[in-house]
């Protein structure tokens, strides 16, 4: 994704400069054009049966381009519809499945699913996805590690185990080539976490790894960290522009500022957390201290499956599990107990 080599690009510049703005002005006029008749272009689905059908269910079906859906919910689903094809970029919950797929077919009556893509190995819609195998569907998922399945099967997470593995498995990256258009699927963890890129449509899928305007799902004893769900949304900064629609695992459309934002965001709670860690507080301490997510609270963070307080204790417990145990003690008690061990220290050497 992006991938841009340097050298060539210099050598080109500087032998044909005159040329090369030329013809990346001319490139970026047809970029707009083919934009402008995209968004003039009435999806098959119109607006009104979009709205009737959400006035209906759990989750609300958006259309993002023409040809480009998303199912918003508790974890979000992407429909792309190219030529009579379908391809389907996660799945959600067993319980929506149905209505999804129903949905689906409204959207353009002659075509059918080609592939599913999973962004990550654990299946929210397993019966539903062996399914879809059944009917032809092309799965496609990252590899896991040997040790990632077995941590899987300890957890008894349902993913792919077994005899029930998906038709398509990469360990870096995999480029779908559908008619005109290209999907592109990148890993983003060697834990089975992976990126959906359009780059016609310049819209990227994240998957599970980044909640936009939502609390994200923490649990450290299973290796879900903020560290890590921090140090992976770093890695999304290279993949996208200013431009770039994204499509989060949880929550509304976002763009690169977001990103940006959310990262800050999260690194300085963690940074106040250790702190008050360090000082020798409580949980109790932290939770009763609302300064610390007010401003994101009154925002709606914590109005989803992850509530505020689900989120700083687990928070909490990560960063205690890094750092050690809490040491209560109170300052003089801490600085008296410093003095102690500097004498002894004292009198060893006289």
């Amino acid at each position: 994704m992006y991938r841009k080599t340097i050298t060539i690009a210099l050598l080109l510049f500087l032998s044909f400069n005159s040329f090369a703005q030329q013809d990346g002005a001319n490139k970026k006029e047809e970029y707009y054009a083919k934009k402008k008749k995209m968004m003039e272009t009435p999806p098959p689905f119109s607006l009104s049966e979009i709205e009737q059908a959400n006035s209906s269910g759990n989750t609300m079906l958006i259309n993002i381009l023409p040809g480009l859906y998303y199912f918003q919910g508790n974890h979000n689903m992407g429909v792309y519809l190219v030529e009579d094809k379908f391809t389907l970029i996660d799945t959600q919950e067993e319980d929506n499945m149905d209505r999804n797929l129903n949905l689906i077919k409204k959207i353009d009556k002659k075509a059918s699913i080609k592939y599913l893509i999973s962004t990550s190995n654990e299946l929210k819609a397993l019966k539903t996805v062996k399914d879809l195998k059944k009917d032809g569907v092309t799965l496609i998922s990252q590899r896991l590690t040997e040790e990632n399945q077995l941590k899987q099967k300890q957890g008894g997470e349902s993913g792919f185990g077994g005899s029930f593995k998906p038709d398509f498995s990469f360990t870096e990256e995999l480029n779908l080539n559908i008619e005109t258009k290209t999907i592109e699927i990148a890993s983003i963890s060697n834990e089975g976490n992976s990126l959906v890129y359009l780059p016609n449509e310049n819209v990227l899928f994240t998957g599970a790894i980044y909640t936009h305007k939502k609390y994200p799902y923490l649990d450290y004893k299973n290796g879900v960290t903020l560290e890590s769900i921090l140090r992976n949304i770093s890695k999304i900064g290279g993949f996208v522009d200013e431009n770039t629609i994204i499509v989060p695992g949880k929550g509304t459309l976002a763009n690169m500022l977001d990103l940006i934002n959310y990262r800050k965001v999260m690194t300085n709670i963690t940074k106040q957390l250790m702190i008050m860690i360090k000082n020798g507080n409580t949980l109790e301490t932290v939770l009763a201290k609302k300064s610390i997510t007010n401003n994101l609270d009154s925002r709606g963070f914590g109005d989803g499956s992850v509530t505020t307080e689900m989120f700083l204790t687990s928070l909490y417990e990560e960063l205690i599990y890094q750092l050690g145990p809490v040491d209560t003690r109170s300052p003089e008690e801490r600085a008296m107990e410093r003095l102690k061990e500097m004498q002894k220290e004292k009198e060893k050497k006289n």
